[in-house]
């Protein structure tokens, strides 16, 4: 019996998607490793903060400039997890209003936007660098006022303790000290120690 063409061509194509499935899920695999150790060394820098690059920007309406529709991958985090994510979003500038699908973990997305993203890593590290280094300024920045300030509050505090009150005690020991003092001035020659005994009794009286 002579075998159906079309069930013949079906074999053969089904025998030659198994083959390319396995290399398309050996390279997709190797995707995600790659993609996870870049992950790890950007998590050790400990930069922690957002970037976004388009990768596809889709035409909404020529009539209407203001709406968009753009596919995004970044540096971004997801749960708690800083890493290369992608995400969907669309809306209106001229309305002001957003929606956003995602963003998911860059392993987490589906392959085929992952594919189409994996081209724009590179911009990703180029953003990140930029906006690291302008963040960096403004800190350094923001950090000289505040250390001047702090300078200005200390020598403030530092005037105000000199010249603060005196407590009870320390009223009463520079009392004594000040009591002293006159004392052994009057008994200085011609004061209190050139006076007759009697008199000073008579005077007791």
């Amino acid at each position: 019996m002579t075998a159906d063409p079309k069930i013949a061509k079906l074999q053969t194509d089904f025998q030659n998607l198994s083959e390319i499935a396995s290399a398309l899920n050996t390279a997709s695999d190797h995707l995600t490793r790659s993609v996870a150790v870049l992950d790890e060394a950007l998590k050790r820098l400990n930069i922690g903060l957002a970037v976004w690059v388009n990768f596809a920007i889709r035409e909404v309406d020529v009539n209407e400039p203001m709406l968009y529709d753009i596919d995004q991958i970044g540096y971004y985090k997801v749960n708690g997890t800083w890493g290369l994510a992608i995400r969907h979003i669309w809306g209106d500038e001229g309305a002001d209003w957003e929606k956003e699908e995602g963003p998911w973990l860059f392993n987490d997305a589906s392959r085929e936007l992952r594919v189409r993203a994996v081209d724009k890593i590179p911009e990703v590290i180029t953003e990140l660098t930029k906006v690291t280094l302008q963040t960096t300024k403004r800190v350094q920045e923001k950090t000289e006022k505040v250390v001047e300030l702090a300078e200005a509050i200390t020598q403030v505090t530092v005037a105000t303790g000199k010249g603060k009150s005196l407590t009870l005690a320390e009223r009463v020991a520079a009392g004594q000290k000040s009591l002293t003092g006159k004392l052994s001035d009057l008994a200085g020659p011609g004061k209190l120690g050139s006076v007759p005994a009697r008199d000073t009794e008579e005077g007791s009286k």
